[in-house]
This record gives C-alpha cells, structure tokens and sequence, in this order.
C-alpha cells in the first residue's frame, strides 16, 4: 500500500487531506510530467454533499497506475511509499495529478 496525501479539497473522498477510497487509479498513459496525470478515481462533491461518518480517511490507499512511462509503476501499481494527488479546487478530474510522477526518460 501506498501513504497518500490529498490536496484535493473539492473531491467527495477527501477527508482531513486523505482519502476516504481504500484504493484509486491515476491515468496518464503518454504523461511525461506530472500535469499530464490525473486522479480517474477524482469524485466532485456537490452543493451540500459531504462524506457520511462511515467514511473513514485512510493514508494508505492502493494505487492502479495507468501512467506507463513513471518510475514507480511496476505492472499498473504505484510502488512509491508515499504520494501526493494534487489539484485543490478541482472540478473535473483532468485538473488533478499525482505531483509524485517521475519519467523514465529523465
């Protein structure tokens, strides 16, 4: 398991800057920068929705990775032992990434 940190405020599974999902998957299968990665598991949270107390924030999270060219994929899992999904006020999940993405190719 991986220990994410969530900058993502606007996200429905983010709670106390953790996320409430027990896994997520990043997508950016051609990214060569972080930017060019998302948060594919990335909920809005809608006018007056909020977490229900079931849900319980975790930091460690399983990650399926979908960004092919990133040293810590190894066979679509993130491998890093820590994360940081990135995007504050984000309203779709393209404005999101996973700021720990590092390319092969550097």
């Amino acid at each position: 398991m991986t220990r994410l940190d969530c900058t993502v405020n606007s996200c429905l599974y983010n709670k106390e800057r953790c996320c409430c999902k027990d896994n997520i998957e990043v997508e950016g299968q051609d990214a060569r920068h972080s930017r060019e990665t998302c948060c594919k598991s990335f909920r809005e949270r809608g006018e007056g929705q909020a977490l229900s107390v079931v849900d319980i924030p975790t930091r460690n999270t399983e990650v399926a990775c979908g960004a092919c060219d990133c040293t810590f994929n190894e066979n679509c899992r993130c491998t890093a032992k820590h994360i940081g999904i990135a995007g504050g006020a984000a309203c779709e999940c393209g404005e999101t990434e996973c700021a720990t993405f590092r390319c092969r190719c550097e």
